[in-house]
């Protein structure tokens, strides 16, 4: 009979960003948290006795370290992506992994390269996650225990069991934090948030984590009701969800405020370049015949559309159209048959652009605006400049008769 470890199952809620396991995605935490054991058939009327750190002595740090390790690399969050140990896998019928392709794996490696020593850690395991072949030479996932679908009712339900949580020093790695989350129920997932260091092209701790509860209501507890601290400083704690909303607002109110400075308004010499939104057609599907003449002809013909330019060559088969008011697009469009019109026989296709198309047209049009109007300017200083010149030479001339 093969024999069974076990350990919390973790979830990777880093909102779809994929991380290299050996290097930056980090490991499962592990929870000291209690758990009911039901009564034996013998004693079923007793009260169900419940483990605690005084049962799991026996079990020392390494081994901790070890079991959190591998069993996320038969985690949930870990397997269904990790295409080599899928691979590994697959090549049994019964999904056995060779403990020697996992000591190729540099954490595992890091943490011991004796087999014995990482099965003995494994055999200490009370969650139920892997399995340890009889010989002792073979680990796999439990066949009872599938990997979960990922779909957005999959997301949530992670989400709605989720911590945000800042205050670490930059300098902890993921040992120091499972440690620390040790003391709460019951963390089955950590993930270290990182970002990239563009000098260094290293990824360096931000000093916060999410932290995924078992349940909702351990979560809770943690947020709500823990007041947790680190080294005597108080750790920022929200719902993940929370968190993602905040940040989206913050970057609302920071786009705004760009927008405020000169995305879209441009200031020269007291007077503001205001480009309508809304206003700007995209097409496409134009023949070589077709001139910009012949699309604004058509476009007019259609209704009183006042066109303030329209960005097309003829020989180009797209370009766009840009209206005067602000939120001419999508009333244009409206009024034209599945959103085609037939110029010079010719049936082009239209569509208004994206928010963030619009923003990089509206830039690249104003800044084109900004220099025509620079450039315009020089022209006339020079322009002037050469009356004034060719002035004082005909009064010195005068002067010198």
């Amino acid at each position: 009979m093969a024999e069974v470890a076990k350990k919390p199952t973790e979830e990777d809620i880093n909102n779809g960003k994929k991380v290299n396991d050996e290097e930056e995605n980090p490991a499962n935490g592990i929870s000291k948290a209690a758990e009911d054991v039901l009564a034996t058939e013998e004693t079923e009327k007793e009260e169900p006795k419940k483990v605690t750190d005084d049962n799991l002595v026996e079990i020392g740090k390494l081994d901790k370290n070890i079991i959190r390790q591998v069993e996320y690399y038969f985690g949930d969050s870990n397997l269904c992506r990790d295409k080599f140990l899928i691979d590994q896998i697959s090549k049994n019928e019964e999904g056995w992994v060779d403990l020697s392709v996992l000591l190729t794996f540099k954490r595992l490696a890091a943490l011991s390269t004796d087999p014995a020593v990482i099965v003995n850690a494994l055999m200490k395991s009370d969650e139920g996650l892997v399995e340890v072949s009889e010989d002792k030479n073979q680990l796999r996932r439990h066949p009872e225990r599938p990997l979960p679908e990922r779909n957005e009712e999959r997301r949530k339900e992670l989400m709605a069991r989720t911590a945000y949580v800042k205050g670490f020093p930059v300098d902890s790695d993921m040992n120091t934090i499972v440690d620390y989350f040790n003391a709460y129920e019951k963390v089955v997932h950590i993930y270290m948030r990182k970002y990239l260091d563009k000098p260094t092209k290293q990824y360096k701790f931000k000093g916060s984590v999410f932290a995924t509860f078992e349940t909702k209501e351990q979560a809770e507890n943690f947020i709500e009701k823990a007041e947790a601290t680190y080294n005597n400083k108080k750790l920022m704690c929200k719902w993940q969800e929370k968190y993602l909303a905040d940040k989206k607002e913050e970057l609302k109110t920071k786009n705004k405020r760009k927008e405020k400075k000169g995305m879209q308004k441009v200031e020269k010499d007291g007077e503001k370049i205001v480009l309508p939104k809304g206003a700007i057609v995209y097409f496409e599907g134009a023949s070589d015949e077709i001139t910009r003449e012949d699309i604004r002809e058509v476009v007019e013909k259609r209704g009183d559309w006042e066109i303030a330019y329209i960005e097309f060559c003829r020989g180009e088969k797209n370009g766009k159209i840009r209206f005067s008011a602000e939120g001419t697009a999508e009333k244009f469009l409206e009024k034209l048959e599945n959103k085609k019109m037939k110029v010079k026989d010719v049936e082009i296709e239209l569509r208004a652009l994206s928010e963030d198309e619009e923003k990089a047209y509206l830039a690249k049009a104003i800044g084109a605006m900004k220099n025509r109007r620079q450039l315009n300017q020089k022209n006339r200083k020079r322009r002037f400049g050469g009356h004034h010149e060719r002035n004082d030479e005909k009064k010195q001339k005068k002067t010198d008769e």
